[in-house]
């Protein structure tokens, strides 16, 4: 039964003010549209800072005015832009102060027959053209990270997942998180400042992590759309520290899945590619410690072994024969040493004594001694009678002493 109105009532004045029509309209208006869907082209789309969202949806023929509380913007799974098709859910109301019908939007999505996947499958090819899902580009997720960065909502039950597993599987790993809205309108641009806010750290800040987990729990395509936008994929893509990508379920792939350098089916399942199971650390320890324990122990025997036979053998027991018999290899090799030494320099007194004769005979005085005169001019010998002239001087050399002449004509 429709609530009585002014309209109804037998005494309602024939005059009204203002205010007393206006909000008999809308009591109207409310009552006759208070759950309805409307599809339309968004136009002049704003936020303010209350958080409250005004806007305009339109079609060839006509344009409503709308608006949405802040309470209802968190169920906002994508950013709206103008010139998007949406279908808004909500109900009819008169803002008194400007006389304005408006819609009050309790949800907005997006409209047209698929446009979800639309939407995904183009911003796919587009990321895929340009390379953001190649191998090439991964990169390794470290092995043994000492500190981890988790960007998702501190609200939901996927922090306490990852940081559940994280602690039963390698407690000694440090984690920082940075909390951000997971889905609605705002969240992509939440998350790609984070992942920027990790990566702007320097290189030798603690608190910079070595791998990065970024996602959320199950929900509705929706809910998790905001793991398809554009900003998010680009800030995975360009993050220096490695991303492990974990939204919804194993069945929900996003694009953050597809950029990622490596991807898990669900938090809990990230938290285990992040970090070892220190039980199979300490297995491996013990395993190395076995075979490092069985090596020495090899080596030990194998040493006692070689220490046996030495004490077993003649020269351990007696190694004064050894030292004697070192020393009469000694004599030995001294003898032949002196040995050769006197053969070597009977050797060179040979060849002295032969140089030395040849040298005599070389000696320019032997033929004096015989009773031959060199004959010199000015110095220089004279070889042939001919290079002489009449009235030179020459010097006549003998043996034992020099005489002057002239030569006669």
């Amino acid at each position: 039964m429709a609530t009585p109105s002014l309209f109804d009532d037998a005494s309602a004045p024939d005059v009204y003010t203002v205010s007393q029509l206006t909000g008999a309209l809308r009591e109207a208006v409310e009552d006759g549209f208070e759950d309805v869907t409307v599809e339309g082209e968004l136009s002049d789309f704003r936020t303010y800072r209350s958080g409250h969202c005004y806007f305009t949806v339109k079609d060839e023929d006509a344009q409503l005015r709308g608006v949405m509380w802040k309470g209802y913007t968190k169920y906002l799974f994508f950013d709206p832009e103008d010139g998007m098709l949406v279908r808004i859910h909500g109900y009819i109301s008169l803002y008194e102060r400007r006389g304005d019908v408006q819609i009050i939007a309790r949800s907005m999505k997006m409209a047209g027959e698929g446009a979800l996947q639309k939407a995904f499958e183009e911003l796919k090819r587009t990321l895929e053209a340009e390379g953001l899902f190649d191998a090439a580009h991964k990169q390794r997720i470290p092995s043994f990270p000492e500190t981890l960065g988790i960007i998702t909502s501190t609200d939901g039950a996927a922090l306490h997942d990852m940081l559940s597993v994280l602690r039963r599987r390698f407690p000694q790993v440090q984690v920082y998180v940075c909390g951000v809205r997971v889905q609605g309108m705002g969240a992509a641009g939440e998350i790609a400042e984070a992942l920027q806010a990790f990566n702007a750290l320097p290189e030798d800040d603690p608190m910079r992590p070595d791998a990065l987990l970024v996602g959320r729990g199950g929900g509705s395509t929706e809910d998790l759309w905001a793991f398809n936008e554009e900003a998010v994929a680009r800030a995975i893509y360009d993050s220096a520290i490695p991303v492990i990508s974990a939204v919804g379920h194993e069945t929900d792939v996003s694009i953050a899945d597809l950029v990622a350098d490596a991807r898990a089916a669900t938090p809990s399942m990230a938290a285990e590619v992040a970090v070892p199971d220190r039980r199979d650390v300490e297995a491996v320890v013990r395993s190395y410690h076995q075979a490092l324990h069985d090596d020495l122990t090899q080596r030990v025997a194998e040493g006692r072994q070689r220490v046996h036979s030495l004490t077993r053998s003649r020269a351990f027991h007696r190694p004064v024969d050894r030292v004697r018999e070192l020393g009469q290899r000694l004599d030995d090799v001294t003898a032949r040493l002196h040995r050769a030494g006197a053969q070597r320099l009977e050797r060179e007194r040979h060849r002295l004594e032969s140089l030395r004769h040849r040298l005599d005979l070389l000696d320019p005085m032997r033929p004096l001694e015989r009773g031959y005169v060199r004959v010199e001019r000015e110095g220089q010998p004279v070889r042939q009678a001919a290079d002489l002239d009449a009235d030179d001087l020459v010097a006549l050399r003998f043996a034992d002493g020099e005489r002057t002449a002239r030569i006669e004509p």
